[in-house]
């Protein structure tokens, strides 16, 4: 049987994330810097969940009021991190380009690649969902 290192794994948590972005703390600012460090040389995989990117976004917008093409831009910059691994990235690299064209959340945007990407509808009475010309929303 073949060990694996499970330190050479790392989940982010979205205060992880807000800390370097903000740089507010700078102790955990820099702590979260030498990961990424460590994630850029080969050394260290850092693994982000989609639910952790949505509450990023979510507390960029409404807690630092951070405006939707900043967010993208910096969020981009931080995926394109070597070493970042996310489920689901190009889904969610779809979302943020969705999330910074309209005027919806981010769940909305990402329900909306899901939609354009099967062609199934969109169970909703969000009518922000209608800004998407490839995406069909139901409500009944």
């Amino acid at each position: 049987m073949v060990q694996v290192n499970r330190l050479s794994h790392l989940i982010l948590d979205a205060n992880a994330i807000l800390r370097y972005l903000r740089d507010d703390v700078p102790v955990q600012a820099n702590a979260v810097r030498l990961r990424l460090i460590e994630a850029q040389a080969g050394r260290l995989v850092l693994e982000l969940h989609p639910l952790v990117l949505a509450e990023v976004i979510f507390v960029l917008q409404s807690f630092y009021s951070v405006p939707r093409p900043k967010i993208v831009s910096i969020l981009t910059t931080f995926l394109d991190t070597p070493g970042i691994k996310m489920h689901e990235e190009e889904r969610m690299r779809q979302a943020l380009i969705r999330y910074a064209e309209r005027n919806v959340s981010f769940v909305d945007a990402y329900l909306a690649v899901l939609g354009a990407e099967t062609t199934f509808a969109i169970f909703s009475f969000d009518r922000g969902l209608d800004k998407f010309k490839d995406v069909r929303r139901i409500e009944k």
